[in-house]
């Protein structure tokens, strides 16, 4: 399978309070090619950034969440058109102004997927800014999901 036969997406998951907060993403995958493939696992080398591109150290665990739940881990295989899923989930219910330095505030994830061939399914995308700095660090994340949605 070529990195091209695969694509991402992904969408913010939001929760209701006293102002819409941003607690996570959830990662939408599309096999794309015409040869299945299979994922299992978690998304790994998980990395966030900043604008300019300097890592933001945060610690990243396999736990239930205010999200999702936390499912077994299964061989996901997907078919031409198939689609998978995972979700990463962040506590961000502090509103106050974002942190200072900006060394603490994320706007871009880097990943790869749970696959054989995984060199080849490494994905970046931009992130409406998250303040780890106001969030303790802590990411938690659910394995891949043979659905369109992670388990809720």
């Amino acid at each position: 399978m070529h990195a091209s036969s695969i694509t991402g997406r992904h969408g913010t998951t939001w929760r209701w309070g006293y102002t819409y907060i941003p607690l996570g993403y959830t990662f939408l995958i599309v096999n794309i090619g015409t040869k299945s493939c299979a994922l299992r696992g978690y998304p790994y080398e998980v990395i966030f950034s900043t604008t300019s591109g300097a890592p933001v150290k945060v610690s990243i665990s396999h736990q239930p969440n205010v999200l999702y739940t936390q499912p077994k881990l299964r061989r996901v295989v997907l078919r031409p058109g198939g689609v998978a899923s995972f979700g990463i989930s962040y506590a961000n219910d502090n509103v106050s102004p974002p942190s200072k330095p900006a060394t603490c505030i994320a706007t871009l994830i880097d990943f790869r997927l749970p696959a054989r061939s995984s060199a080849l399914y490494s994905f970046e995308f931009v992130l409406r800014p998250i303040d780890f700095c106001q969030t303790a660090r802590k990411v938690t994340d659910t394995p891949v999901e043979g659905q369109a949605v992670p388990q809720t």
